[in-house]
């Protein structure tokens, strides 16, 4: 897939990730919390590669 496609997938996916974060933390449940903060980070970093060539 090319970069105008992947894009969107990642931003969605990112979105997906923050709010479950935010869920996780505002009930206590801190290991989901922090499998979903790895995940956000990990996606913002793939957005990054992926965008860095424009």
């Amino acid at each position: 897939m090319n970069e105008q496609r992947l894009r969107p997938v990642y931003l969605i996916g990112l979105a997906g990730c923050a709010y479950a974060l935010w869920y996780y933390l505002s009930v206590g449940a801190t290991v989901y919390a922090a499998a979903f903060g790895l995940a956000t980070v990990a996606l913002v970093l793939r957005l990054r590669t992926v965008t860095a060539d424009d």
